[in-house]
């Protein structure tokens, strides 16, 4: 069967039509407010850390301003968005860089029944990094709203510290020197071993947050010196290996020898 030519011409016009009527369509793209309701679809965007991550023998506990988690890490950030109806599209995206345009990594997490999207995350490599939520609702063929984080949230980790102290005074009246801990900060792994001058283990530990309080089996061991041996590893992947002595010293009598 053929077709004739005027034909061919409408059907082809007709199809450049139907293409530059989709290429034209209307796609908004809106902002989200943290704490803001936007329209009928983003209810809540916010993100926030557990108190218990603000360490107090870190070097800095994380601070919190705004959209901007800065401090020593690896520390969690949870977000959370809301929604009041499931959109077609949504993800949480974290990049390099605030335009998004070096993405590090995009999840989509919904809960089960709900409209509730949550991401922990553990940022744990020293740096700065920009998170946000993005949600695409179809109206129409060839009509999208977009709803993204006016402001990306900004996670700074900083570079990594390891300090020691030399001296210890576990019967402190003031308590201070009590216990023979080091001053760190974005630590990926520590680990932590004291001996006595015989080589004999008296404490481990792979946590930088805890530290020796000068006992052993129960009891205060003898004033004296005392040996430490540290390896442990920055978030911005510097090595650390220590080893020194710790002087153990009383300020009264004590009755465990």
């Amino acid at each position: 069967m053929r077709i004739p030519f005027t034909n061919i011409v409408a059907i082809a016009s007709l199809l450049i039509l139907v293409a530059f009527c989709f290429d034209t369509a209307s796609a908004r793209t809106r902002h989200l407010t943290r704490y803001q309701a936007a329209d009928d679809y983003i209810l809540l965007d916010t993100a926030y850390i557990d108190e218990m991550q603000h360490i107090d023998n870190q070097a800095d506990s994380v601070v919190v301003s705004g959209h901007a988690f800065k401090g020593p890490g690896p520390f969690t950030v949870h977000f959370e968005a809301e929604m009041s109806r499931k959109p077609d599209y949504f993800a949480w995206e974290i990049a390099e860089d605030s335009k998004f345009q070096m993405l590090i990594d995009r999840f989509r997490t919904l809960e089960y029944d709900s409209l509730t999207s949550r991401l922990d995350y553990e940022f744990s490599e020293q740096g700065s990094f920009y998170v946000r939520f993005t949600a695409d609702f179809y109206e129409s063929v060839g009509d999208t709203t977009t709803y993204e984080t006016e402001e990306p949230y900004e996670i700074t980790i900083s570079t990594s510290l390891l300090e020691v102290p030399n001296l210890i005074t576990p019967d402190s009246p003031s308590g201070s020197n009590q216990v023979f801990k080091v001053k760190y900060q974005s630590l990926r792994s520590f680990e932590m071993w004291i001996y006595n001058r015989w080589g004999q283990e008296l404490f481990h530990t792979t946590d930088p947050s805890e530290g020796w309080d000068g006992k052993h089996n129960g009891s205060t061991v003898p004033t004296g010196a005392y040996y430490y041996v540290i390896k442990a590893m920055g978030t911005d992947d510097q090595k650390y290996s220590k080893k020194g002595a710790i002087n153990v010293l009383k300020t009264k009598n004590s009755s465990n020898h």
